[in-house]
This record gives C-alpha cells, structure tokens and sequence, in this order.
C-alpha cells in the first residue's frame, strides 16, 4: 500500500473507531480528497450516517455498502488508534494539495503551448490552492479574546489606521481604509470627477508607499499624467493641456514630477481590456512590484469576450472580487450609473442605480457614490462640494460625507465643516 493510501485509510479506519473524529475531519476533507472510488465511497457513507445522528461502524455501514464490505472490515480491523486521525487529515489534504498542483502545472504548460485562453484559469486556480488554510470555528470567548488582541495592537499603534490610506480622513474614519482581498465600486454619473476621485486615491495609497496599479480603460496614460502634475503643482490641468504655464508655474511644474516620479504606480491603459488581461497584468505586478492595491477607471469598461452585456458585467463583479482575494490586495473600482437619476427630483445615486448588474452590488464590501450638485446646478450653493454617499460597508456603518473639490486642479479634499450622518 502506497504512503497516500495508508493516511487515507487512517483517516476512515479513526472515524470507524470513534464517529467525533468526522467532526474535526470535515473541517479539511471532502470526498475528492481521497484517491480511490472506495475510500470516496466510505467517506461519503459515513459523511451520511453521521449527520443524520446514527452510529457509523464497521457493521453499520457495510450494509450501505455491501458490495465493499470485507474491505470495510479490513479498515476497522486493521486500525489500531483513533487518536492520531488530525495528523493523517493533514497528510491527506497535503497529498492531494500536490495532486492538484500537479494537474494545474499541467493545464498550465498545455494552455501556454497551444496559445488558448486557460492560461488565467490556471493560475488563478494554482493561487487558490496555495492560500493559506486557517481555522474557521471558535468559541465565543475566542472571538472576544481576538477582539481585545486587535484593539490592543490599535491601541499600541497609536490608533495608526488598519489598512491603506484613502487621503481622505473623512473616508479613513469610516472605512478604515483600504483593506485587503475587499473590493470598492465607486459610483458616478458623468461629469461628477470620479475618474479625478480615483487619481486622488491612487496618489495617496501611493504616496504612503504602497504599490499601485492602476487600470484605465477610459483615459490614456497621457491624461492620467496631467491629473498627476495638477495634483502635485497646483497648476491647473486646463493649463497644462494648452500650455499657458505661467513663470512660477514651471517651478511648481518641476518640483511636483521630482516629488512623485519615484511614486511606486504602474498604469495599463488599452481602452478595450479584457477580464482576462486585466487579470494577468495585476499578477504580472503583483510579482514584479509586490502590487499592494489595485485602482479600476472602470468596471462597466472592462469586457468578457462572448456573452451578453448583463452577463458580461456580472462576470467582471465576480472576477474582480476573486483578484481581491487571490492577490490579498484591494481592489477599488469605479462604475457607471444608470441614466435615469437625471430625471429624478433628488438625483443623487445610490447602489441600486449602478448600470448593467446587481452583481456589483452583492460582491462589493464596500460601495460609494459620487455626487456634486453643481454639476446639476451650476449656482448651487455647494459649489466645491462633493458628496460621498457610503451606500454599503461591511466593516462600519453607511451614511455620507461632505468633503471639497477644487475643480482646476481636480483634487478632492476634507472639508473643515464637514458634516457625517449615520443612516439606520
């Protein structure tokens, strides 16, 4: 009998022994862990007998099984403790963890000759597999005491916010940042700067030194670079465009590419990208850059060769959300919104007027709407002022933020009289 066999086969002969043993096994193993069609079978009528809170021996279930009952028998006969059934479970999932790896190198290697599209498939699959495996059941009094942990670790940080910088203590406050494996939409009409949103966030994730990625099907790399000298000089980005520098203006000019040339941010700028190369250039950065988060100008942009536009979107909502997990980085994308707020009363958006899918909505952890009222109404009295509508956070409560928006510049900005409201 081979090594993998016997693990298995300890395994099945523990939980024969004493039925408890299924409980902690179920944590890690399901039947296509194991490698013979018998010892899935034997799992899966013990996985049975089990759950419905009937005993699981040797007698019991080889009247499941009757055509496999010697070697039922065989396994209860031959193993001599049940105590040692956590070890074989983690030989058996290693095993099977290089059985899978195995199998991926292969589509891998085959996918990558014949030129077709598995190749993402196949790494995405192989990234998977490699996650780190974690406990998943604790007690009440564990999940306190990792509560207290973590505010005491806050506590020693000098409250040092938990995940990445938004540049925006308003939306720092609330969403504590950019966390890892979340995904953010950020929805707008047209015209209310949420593409200029974006470029302020990448900046200041970037600008605390984490690497960014930034993927703009809707304006080339030119562009994002006039938003980028705005920002940092000063100088208008209609002015840059045409040139009316004025003399001071190429000092600034000059100090701000010195002040953010060395900025850790890689652009990829094809208007047309695909889901698939979207994926590949994020885990190209990932190893090349240590890719530490990933800004999207936007979902709707982003295409899924062969299917129809609903469908197309809600595959792009889930493809996003798994990079988010599969690279351990966030991903915050921006989306469009549907026509119809035009013609409301109050035009400002919210989720459920995100274009194309409901997909959006459900993967999102985190959803946000930009509006300006002076986009509407050029003499409105919030001229400067943007909204940010926090329609959906999974680690805090929703509500909304006035901060300010300097229109020549595009940069946004918090708002010394700002103004936060819970919503139940």
């Amino acid at each position: 009998m081979t090594a993998p066999a016997y693990a298995e086969e300890a395994v099945l002969g523990g939980i024969l022994l004493r039925n408890e043993n299924f409980h902690d096994a179920a944590q890690w193993l399901t039947e296509e862990h194991f490698t013979s069609a018998f010892r899935k079978r034997l799992w899966s009528a013990l996985r049975d007998r089990i759950l419905a809170g009937e005993p699981a021996d040797a007698v019991t279930v080889s009247e499941l099984m009757p055509s496999d009952a010697s070697e039922v028998y065989d396994i209860a006969g031959t193993c001599v403790t049940a105590s040692s059934v956590p070890t074989y479970v983690n030989i058996v999932r290693e095993n099977w963890r290089r059985r899978e790896a195995t199998g991926i190198a292969q589509r891998l290697l085959s996918a990558s000759r014949s030129g077709d599209d598995g190749v993402n498939e196949a790494i995405g699959d192989l990234l998977r597999l490699n996650a780190t495996v974690t406990e998943h059941e604790f007690t009440g009094k564990q999940a306190m005491l990792m509560a207290w942990h973590r505010a005491e670790q806050a506590y020693r940080n000098g409250g040092k916010l938990p995940g990445i910088t938004t540049g925006l203590a308003a939306l720092d406050d609330i969403l504590g940042g950019w966390h890892n494996s979340d995904l953010t939409i950020i929805g707008a009409r047209p015209a209310m700067g949420k593409t200029a949103l974006l470029i302020n966030l990448v900046e200041a994730a970037c600008g605390s030194g984490v690497p960014c990625g930034l993927v703009s099907a809707e304006q080339p790399a030119e562009q994002i670079g006039i938003r980028r000298l705005a920002l940092a000089s000063s100088v208008g980005a209609a002015a840059i465009r045409a040139g009316r520098i004025e003399d001071d203006g190429w000092a600034r000019l000059t100090a701000g590419i010195s002040e953010r040339r060395d900025s850790p941010m890689w652009i990829h700028d094809r208007s047309a990208v695909t889901l698939d190369e979207l994926i590949a250039i994020s885990r190209k950065w990932k190893h090349a850059h240590e890719l530490g988060a990933l800004f999207i100008d936007y979902a709707q942009r982003i295409t899924v060769p062969g299917v129809d536009r609903t469908t197309e979107v809600a595959t792009v909502a889930r493809g996003l959300k798994n990079l988010a997990r599969d690279l351990n980085i966030p991903v915050v994308a921006l989306a469009q919104v549907i026509k119809g707020v035009d013609t409301r009363e109050d035009k400002r958006p919210n989720q459920g007027d995100l274009a194309n899918s409901d997909e959006l909505t459900r993967e999102a952890d985190q959803i946000i709407m930009l509006y300006r009222d002076e986009a509407y109404n050029p003499e409105s009295p919030d001229r400067g002022v943007a909204e940010l509508l926090i329609e959906k956070n999974r680690h805090g409560p929703t509500g909304y933020k006035r901060v300010a928006f300097f229109g020549d510049t595009m940069r946004f900005a918090d708002l010394a009289d700002g103004r936060w409201a819970n919503v139940a």
